[in-house]
């Protein structure tokens, strides 16, 4: 069960439409939010780390300055998220910890049960398009099942399943399952493949499974490059949820083509499993 949402945000305006579908989530989920700020140790550190030897002011000091700034920011921020969130009732726990963020977002997801991000964070500016490094760093390592927002904050209003029948597509069916539930949204499978009667029989074992667990769902199918059916059959009012599956060497390096296809050019939420 879903019972605990970590959000990891810097409080720009990329973050937001992860702020508000997280603290949605929580909502409907009836789950603890976990609102994470991580304080970039490279920031902290910078000067050193680029060997500025003509630095205006003595290092332990310029060490100290740039943490007040960055603690103040992160009280800031986690204090506007508890207070737009906690009015709807979400029990929330802000957390503060320095570090690399994709590796503090990591560590963190350990003990949740969904991540929730950005596109992009502060660093890639508010006209962010594709996904931001530390983004693709936590989809590709997080060991908990992460959900990648738009820009813009959206409430989902139909669930879209892409599945193929991998391991990783059926870890996402399940999840599909218990969101659907938990949403009351309705489920549209998707299953690309060129062979129209495999795609058939793929589709309808997951139609099936949802429906066991009282979903409603229907099923798609389509032929050709899944990356493009998928994305041309999403909305941006759609939860895409799918498996990080996909062919090529890049499957190699645990997202897979498709996802990472998918990731760059939705239009709406997309959830990752792998």
């Amino acid at each position: 069960m879903i019972k605990r949402l970590l959000l990891a945000t810097d409080g720009s305006t990329p973050a937001l439409g992860a702020e508000r579908l997280a603290g949605y989530l929580a909502y409907e989920l009836e789950a603890v939010l976990e609102a994470l700020y991580v304080r970039d140790i490279r920031l902290i550190r910078m000067p050193e780390l680029m060997d500025w030897g003509a630095i205006s002011m003595p290092m332990p000091v310029y060490h100290e300055e740039m943490e007040k700034v960055l603690t103040a920011r992160a009280e800031a921020v986690l204090e506007r998220v508890r207070q737009e969130t906690e009015q709807a009732g979400v029990k929330v726990e802000p957390t503060v910890r320095t570090g690399v963020p994709y590796q503090v977002i990591v560590e963190e997801a350990r003990t949740a049960d969904l991540v929730v991000l950005g596109r992009a964070g502060e660093a890639s500016g508010h006209e962010a398009t594709g996904l931001g490094s530390t983004t693709e760093r936590v989809v590709r390592t997080s060991p908990t099942p992460v959900l990648v927002a738009p820009l813009e904050p959206v409430r989902p209003d139909r669930l879209l399943l892409a599945y193929d029948g991998s391991d990783p597509a059926t870890r996402a069916l399940h999840l599909a399952a218990e969101l659907a539930a938990g949403l009351a949204l309705p489920v549209v499978v998707l299953t690309v493949d060129d062979d129209a009667m495999r795609a058939e029989a793929l589709a309808a074992e997951a139609v099936a499974y949802l429906a066991e667990r009282g979903a409603s769902a229907s099923a798609q199918t389509a032929a050709g490059d899944p990356d493009e059916r998928i994305l041309e059959a999403e909305a941006p009012t759609d939860l895409l949820v799918m498996g990080a599956f996909g062919k090529g060497l890049i499957r190699t390096l645990l997202l897979g083509s498709t996802a990472e296809l998918v990731l760059r050019r939705a239009v709406g939420p997309v959830l990752v499993v792998r």
